[in-house]
């Protein structure tokens, strides 16, 4: 039933309240959207994460052109262009389809049957009624003091009813479930830290949500509806955990015993070198940071070997490995390895950094991610005019990778007097 036209509508600059809170959400989400897609190394669940908020977009640049509407019938007809992408079982389903992806590049077989049990759901409740009926899913708004009230489908007395929408919350349960129970299992610091900001940001996204519902579906009619106000800073604590920095964060430490000896290895600044010798990339990165410069080791040796053999004492050495602790880095986590030695550069006065393991990485992430990951650091390497030690053994790498990596290096000179 629509409320008479007599009711007093609170506006600003001629906008209702739940106006301006749609168009708030707008430019959010367009800002979150170019971030997004500014993220080096994107995996599936940053094109997951994308795609759920172009729904977003979508649902929100509508649900504007309701709100903004002058009569019931206009509001309708922009609702039911909101409909396929603006429904709680959409939301829930490209949030889903984000977080399996994003505590795993392989999701287990019960989590992929789910996801497509929701594709399956959501075509038969949301995309077909929308257009065979798009009544099934809103009916005619309801206009109350902050603005149009979207009205409950036909599809509430079987799908929403008391106003509980079984599906969504069932949805919601397995979501936090998946992200705790990822939380506490993993081993990278840097995903540990951004699965905190996904879990705050998925509150405060479903909270939005169940306020629509309070408003749409309990009979409190005349109830703001705060989804974008509320949901717009959860989206935003789940795009800066995707692109969040600084949890490998390494601050640059001279060694306290400088040796003033004859340089050996005419290592120039701005200059990415590949080494085919393993030993003497230790020693050229050795004997730089023993002369002054400011150093980063990133090595597959454990570090507590590589300091008594080498006689690197306080430099920072991080380790590629699976294994759990602080200075490890699982080889998958090319994002937090990338972050970590640019912010290095940026942090460092003289850097010089070494690479070691790239023949583990590959084994791990394929060759394109890695010369991609090397031509970034190239890049950051150049404009800090610093020094980056690439050390790989011949015939680890199949011949075109090789070539490939070489034109993108200098050969690393041989020690003085070889």
């Amino acid at each position: 039933m629509i409320v008479p036209d007599a009711v007093v509508v609170y506006r600003i600059f001629g906008l209702s309240l739940d106006a301006i809170f749609a168009l708030f959400r707008i430019p959010v989400t367009v800002a979150i959207i170019i971030l997004t897609l500014r993220i080096q190394f994107k995996r599936k669940y940053h094109w997951a994460f994308l795609a759920w908020n172009f729904s977003f977009l979508w649902a929100v640049s509508f649900a504007f052109l309701a709100q903004a509407s002058t009569n019931a019938a206009t509001a309708q007809g922009w609702y039911h262009i909101f409909d396929p992408l603006g429904q709680p079982a959409i939301t829930v389903l490209f949030a889903y389809q984000f977080v399996i992806y994003f505590i795993s590049q392989n999701p287990g077989k019960w989590q992929k049957y789910l996801l497509v049990g929701g594709y399956l759901w959501t075509a038969a409740t949301v995309w077909v009624p929308s257009v065979i009926d798009p009544n099934f899913l809103s009916t005619i708004p309801n206009l109350t003091q902050f603005g149009w009230t979207n009205g409950p489908g036909t599809n509430a007395a079987y799908l929403v009813p008391d106003g509980i929408d079984y599906y969504f919350s069932s949805m919601v349960i397995i979501i936090f479930y998946l992200l705790f129970r990822h939380y506490r299992s993993e081993k990278s610091l840097l995903k540990k830290g951004q699965t905190k900001y996904v879990i705050v940001g998925m509150f405060f996204i479903f909270i939005g949500t169940y306020q629509h519902y309070l408003a749409s579906y309990s009979g409190i009619k005349n109830v703001p509806i705060f989804q974008n106000l509320i949901s717009a800073p959860g989206d935003l604590l789940s795009l800066f955990g995707l692109r969040r920095k600084g949890f490998y964060s390494v601050a640059p430490i001279a060694e306290t015993a400088t040796v003033m000896a004859p340089v050996r290895y005419p290592l120039e600044e701005a200059h990415s070198y590949l080494a085919q010798d393993p030993k003497a990339a230790f020693e050229g990165f050795s004997e730089l940071v023993r002369s002054g410069r400011e150093g980063l080791l990133i090595t597959r040796t454990f570090p507590d070997a590589v300091r008594k053999d080498y006689g690197i004492q306080t430099t920072p050495i991080r380790w590629l490995a699976e294994s759990k602790g602080p200075d490890a880095i699982p080889p998958e986590d090319l994002l937090g390895l990338s972050t970590m030695v640019k912010d290095f550069f940026d942090k460092a006065t003289r850097p010089v950094v070494m690479l070691h393991g790239i023949d583990y990485l590959t084994t791990y992430n394929g060759f394109t991610p890695i010369l991609k990951l090397i031509n970034g650091l190239s890049e950051s390497n150049a404009e800090k005019r610093g020094i980056l030690i690439l050390p790989v053994l011949p015939d680890t790498l199949n011949k075109q990778d090789e070539i490939l990596l070489a034109s993108e290096t200098t050969p690393m000179p041989m020690p003085a007097g070889a």
